[in-house]
């Protein structure tokens, strides 16, 4: 027999005993939580934490909740409230949602009604498309009067994502992180039917986004909607131009594309006002959330005391500035994770 096919035999061999062996255990430790339950049920308290202890790590979530019921109120019955105060902290902890239903006897909601647990935090991650465009406060062309800014494909948007809780619907919402802008100034016709202007701009900017957030629905699936300001400061501006000569005798002649550093000519800090609506999938202690948002500058983009017809693109490029500001739709998805605060009440 080839050694390969020897070890191949070998491992699934070791596999199936794990296995087995797992499953026995598995099954011991429910009829011990069957055991543990006739044994609570006959006023026999004493042997029931010790007989779950070495089986909490094999249960369901299901059979867990149901094992620290027993040992909590065991503990409780043996007059040991200490241990059953320990180990309602450990349940908490485990299961900071947990809320007892009503025929959970009155002892261990006496003892879960010692504490009080709050989510303190929750911190994430949250990345997506970013489409910018330019809202035009006043425009400047020497070609034409027809033109926009548009997006001019999918940028980015990253943040880190901060979410401090103030009561059960309200948050403060903080997503600090990077934003890379994408648009370009669209000519509705040919310059004279001649020339083919394509001028596009890449920018990027770090950002400090900070919502008030209102969530809604008591539920696995909620529904939320988040108002604020947003603080930009652009580290980078490169422009792209691309001149077509449309020659009704030769067809169109492409001129070599153009990049230039625009630093010189765009504002550092901009503020912005936006808010979004998302949805978010709860799971025990995180959640995943999609959302849309759309923020639009207050400031302009072109820096004060720039002349426009001074940039060194002007002439190679054909690029002139408009006063403009910027506007950002943004969909994301993202992940964050619960961090909460267990304290003894009394």
């Amino acid at each position: 027999m080839k050694r390969g096919a020897l070890k191949f035999i070998l491992t699934a061999s070791l596999l199936v005993s794990v296995s087995a062996i797992v499953r026995a255990q598995e099954q011991d430790c429910l009829s011990k939580l069957d055991g543990a339950e006739t044994l609570f049920n006959t006023g026999l308290f004493e042997e029931i934490p010790a007989l779950l202890g070495d089986c909490m790590e094999l249960y369901d979530e299901t059979d867990k909740k149901k094992a620290y019921r027993l040992i909590i109120l065991a503990h409780y019955m043996n007059d040991d409230v200490m241990a059953a105060e320990e180990s309602m902290y450990f349940f908490l902890k485990e299961f900071p949602d947990f809320q007892p239903a009503a025929i959970d006897l009155v002892e261990f909601q006496y003892i879960f009604n010692s504490f009080s647990v709050r989510r303190s935090l929750d911190l994430g991650l949250t990345i997506g498309p970013a489409w910018t465009s330019g809202r035009i406060i006043e425009p400047f062309s020497h070609f034409s009067d027809e033109f926009s800014y548009r997006a001019s494909g999918p940028g980015l948007f990253a943040a880190a994502y901060l979410d401090i809780p103030v009561n059960q619907m309200f948050s403060i919402n903080i997503e600090p992180g990077y934003l890379l802008a994408k648009y370009k100034i669209h000519y509705k016709e040919a310059i004279n039917g001649i020339y083919n202007i394509k001028q596009s701009e890449t920018s990027s900017l770090v950002h400090l986004p900070v919502y008030g957030k209102v969530t809604f629905l008591e539920s696995t699936m909620q529904l939320y909607a988040k108002a604020g300001f947003m603080l930009g400061y652009m580290t980078g501006a490169k422009t792209e131009s691309n001149i077509e000569i449309i020659d009704p005798g030769t067809g169109v002649i492409a001129q070599p594309s153009t990049q230039r550093d625009h630093m010189d000519y765009r504002k550092g800090l901009y503020y912005f006002l936006g808010g979004g609506l998302g949805m978010k999938i709860n799971f025990k202690k995180s959640y995943i959330f999609t959302e849309v948002d759309y923020h639009v500058s207050l400031n302009k983009t072109l820096k004060e005391g720039t002349n426009r017809y001074d940039q060194t693109n002007l002439w190679t490029q054909g690029w002139v500035d408009s006063d403009f500001g910027l506007n950002n739709l943004s969909v994301r998805v993202g992940m964050a994770w619960s961090i909460y605060t267990i304290k003894k009440i009394r």
